[in-house]
């Protein structure tokens, strides 16, 4: 069925929405969405031995007492204690990156009262070189938001992380904390699953959404079968057909990073980035999932034009970005070679038609 992603749908409450146009029951994690339930910029303090954590980017990173620090809205100040660690893959080692992705992990009793009720572990996504990747990124995440119920919640803030071993700023930059997979899956009434899937046994609707929202953003840094950058989730009726969630967008031409840039890479590699690696669906299934991003088109340039955080060129130049897509939808020639020429097939998974 239909889910709704346009923002009048936005205005009627969620449990009734899910009710109508979800097949499976939702279970609403308050806790968890404490944090996530406004787009407010929340400017904190980390303090942590950075000294260290700069030397751990090894394989089984070391875990670092730290100390973060935020203000209520009346003023009053929140220290919370927080076990953190280094994280990540690319963006964990220093040739790629002057700064390491962190996972935050809470004890659910020192966050009861505060922003970070319901929470445990965290991951944060810190500024590998510039922090409007960061603001990028963070935006692909909020368009996400849009077309699906089943995406993660993302939260901008602006920290200031002091080295605790000399005392010093080290800098005051834009990150943004990502929705635990757990508590994502658990808001929407499914579980977690780990297990060797292709795309053809995901649910056929929720993968047609997602695999066009990422040739959108000129993203092909996933794979469902090594679960690359993928999430899977199921209702505990095993016999439905699971789900996939995407996570981490920086590779892709929305974001531009430069550090995903080859230094003698061709020039056209932006383009090349949007490849649709979907299935080879229908026309009928084609022209629906068109049309369902075509009326998304007003709420995602909004969303882009309303991001003060970049500047008017960034958002320019992203806005330019997605309209090239909706240029492809456009034309049947457009569609036949950069859908239908790319589509996968079952022989290409050894699946029999």
């Amino acid at each position: 069925m239909m889910h709704p992603a346009n923002s009048v749908y936005k205005l009627i409450k969620k449990s009734v929405v899910i009710f109508l146009f979800y097949p499976f029951s939702v279970l609403i994690a308050d806790d968890a969405d404490t944090l996530f339930r406004s787009d407010e910029v929340v400017k904190m303090e980390l303090r942590s031995d950075f000294k260290e954590i700069q030397k751990d980017r090894i394989e089984k990173p070391e875990p670092h007492d730290s100390e973060l620090i935020y203000h209520n809205p009346d003023g009053s100040e929140v220290k919370l204690p927080v076990v953190v660690s280094v994280r990540g893959n690319f963006r964990k080692n220093p040739v790629n990156c002057s700064f390491p992705p962190l996972l935050l992990d809470f004890r659910k009793g020192d966050v009861k009262n505060s922003l970070f009720k319901g929470q445990n572990k965290l991951k944060l996504v810190t500024p590998c070189q510039s922090d409007e990747d960061v603001i990028d990124e963070y935006l692909v995440y909020k368009l996400y938001n849009q077309v699906t119920e089943l995406s993660l919640k993302v939260r901008l803030v602006k920290i200031l992380y002091i080295d605790t071993a000399t005392g010093n700023e080290l800098f005051e930059k834009y990150s943004f904390f990502l929705e635990d997979k757990d508590h994502a899956a658990e808001r929407n009434g499914l579980i977690e699953k780990d297990f060797f899937l292709t795309p053809f046994a995901l649910e056929r609707e929720n993968f047609m959404k997602l695999s066009v929202f990422q040739y959108l953003i000129g993203n092909k840094d996933w794979f469902v079968t090594s679960r690359h950058n993928i999430i899977i989730m199921q209702q505990s009726d095993s016999t439905r057909p699971p789900y996939a969630v995407p996570y981490d967008f920086d590779f892709s031409g929305f974001v531009n990073a430069p550090y995903t840039n080859p230094p003698q890479g061709p020039e056209n590699l932006l383009i090349d980035r949007r490849v649709f690696k979907g299935l080879c669906y229908s026309e009928e299934e084609f022209g629906k999932v068109f049309d369902f991003y075509r009326e998304l088109r007003t709420v995602f340039r909004s969303i882009i034009r309303d991001q003060k955080l970049l500047s008017p060129a960034s958002r320019r130049h992203i806005l330019s970005y997605i309209s090239q897509f909706y240029t492809v939808i456009s034309s049947r020639d457009l569609i036949a070679s950069e859908f239908l020429g790319h589509c996968e097939t079952k022989g290409m998974y050894n699946i029999s038609e």
